[in-house]
């Protein structure tokens, strides 16, 4: 167990780092379908009442919590990194 997980880290944090990517994505799109709360559901409720300034900053701020998920797992995966 010593061995292996400290071996095995810089993988499953790659994994993670491009699931937590997939994931943002799909629930973003399920609360666009089937909401009745969160960001999704917000954007697609906006889109319908033609209020085209909350659509965009409603997509930024998606895009931005993105961007800030994947860098915080960037910066997991840098840390765990071995040097060969």
């Amino acid at each position: 167990m010593t061995v292996i997980l400290p071996a095995a880290a810089p993988t499953i944090i790659t994994g993670m780092r491009i699931s937590i990517g997939i994931a943002w994505l799909v629930i973003v799109a399920a609360e666009m379908l089937v909401g009745g709360t969160g960001i999704g559901y917000y954007v697609w409720n906006e889109w319908n009442n033609l209020d085209l300034a909350s659509v965009i900053f409603s997509i930024l701020m998606i895009g931005i919590v993105g961007m800030i998920l994947d860098s915080a797992f960037g910066l997991l995966s840098r840390r765990l990194a071995y040097a060969e």
